[in-house]
């Protein structure tokens, strides 16, 4: 069975708490018992723009201790294949890229959300999954629920929380996702987005049947299913929004094809952004402003993603953004040293022609600003003292 494991001794007392995480066992008791009061609320709001999704940031020197307990206890943790949100794993890299994967070709999707997720995860959960499936004691977990618990909820945003949420789970979820195995269907969860899938037609008493063991399983945590969130979508079928129809989507890219991709409407909107920002930059003489670069480093992020999903516009979008960013002014704001600047820019056509941009300190003929900085540090040590 497919299922969390911590492949570790477990810890029995605080005072082995204290060492592994490197910290005064006093420090952590008087952490645990005003934890509610160590949090800054970042208030942000969801892809509609209107919603509010309510974050908080931990605070110094809590937020120390949450990355300790991320790095030395819950990223051990060997975390199954149908968890895919929030996990570092080289072997194995999650994203909402092998998310969508596991379900590109399916004729039937069911698509289920789980309501105010992180909210729904309480203390009392955490103390269970620090006992159940770390093994570790009462105290122990006691102590760990109340260092990454706030008003005895999980606080998203939190560094320790989008592990939390990937095995509250812990021992329900597994003889799930082994049930709908056997039935030939693909289970995947990433964060509170869950996904069942079949390569054949599923009839409707096993559409039901598959949401309603989600709902229990949700149930049995004490989480609620997202009505306005579940679907059930089949092949050729697409999800009506207002007047348009929509390819089906898992965490945001298309499923009907042997790859994930993005949608249309995802792909048209990133082709208008690289136009506006070259009109942007050709109006103001060629210049590229402070403004024009922040907005271009994150239109090279959303290029990215189709780079990531194999769409043929993305490396030519890529070379658009990059000349933009290569504008000499830019190059001269980065360099920001008079020496850098004569013995880079003032090159000879002889030496253009003779010298490859290998050759150059990082190749600085193709490297984008946050690159260049790195290859400036670096020239600047091999220049003659």
């Amino acid at each position: 069975m497919d299922a969390p494991f911590y492949p570790h001794s477990p810890i029995h007392s605080i005072s082995a708490l204290a060492r592994a995480l490197g910290e005064p066992v006093e420090r952590l008791l008087a952490l645990a018992q005003r934890n509610s009061r160590l949090y800054r609320y970042v208030p942000q709001t969801k892809k509609d723009g209107i919603t509010p999704r309510h974050t908080y940031d931990a605070h110094e020197p809590l937020k120390t201790i949450q990355r300790k307990i991320v790095d030395r206890i819950l990223r051990k943790v060997a975390f199954p294949g149908y968890l895919h949100g929030g996990i570092r794993d080289p072997k194995l890299p999650r994203s909402i890229y092998s998310n969508a994967r596991v379900h590109t070709g399916a004729k039937t999707v069911i698509l289920q959300d789980i309501a105010d997720f992180f909210p729904s995860i309480t203390n009392e959960h955490i103390q269970r999954l620090f006992v159940g499936l770390f093994r570790f004691s009462a105290d122990v977990a006691t102590l760990l629920a109340n260092l990454v618990t706030r008003e005895g909820q999980v606080p998203q945003g939190a560094s320790t929380s989008s592990y939390l949420a990937n095995l509250v789970f812990w021992d329900i979820e597994p003889a799930l996702v082994t049930r709908f195995k056997a039935q030939g269907m693909a289970y995947s969860r990433f964060a509170d987005d869950i996904t069942v899938s079949s390569k054949t037609r599923i009839d409707q008493a096993t559409t039901t049947q598959v949401i309603a063991s989600v709902t229990w399983m949700l149930g049995q945590k004490g989480c609620l299913q997202k009505r306005s969130k579940l679907h059930v979508r089949k092949r050729g079928q697409a999800l009506i929004s207002g007047e348009k129809a929509e390819a089906v989507t898992v965490t945001g890219l298309v499923v009907d094809k042997p790859i994930p991709g993005l949608p249309k409407k995802a792909r048209l909107a990133i082709r208008a952004a690289v136009k506006q920002l070259e009109d942007r930059v050709k109006g103001n003489l060629g210049q590229l402003t402070t403004e024009d670069e922040k907005e271009a480093r994150q239109v090279m992020g959303r290029i990215g993603r189709l780079i990531a999903c194999g769409h043929l516009d993305g490396q030519r979008f890529k070379a658009r953004v990059r000349a933009l960013l290569m504008r000499a002014p830019l190059l001269e704001r980065y360099a920001g040293n008079v020496e850098f600047e004569r013995q880079i820019v003032a090159v000879t056509p002889a030496e253009q022609n003779s010298t490859p941009p290998s050759a150059l300190p990082g190749s600085l003929l193709l490297d984008l600003p946050w690159d260049i900085e790195k290859a400036t540090a670096e020239h600047l040590r091999r220049l003659p003292t």
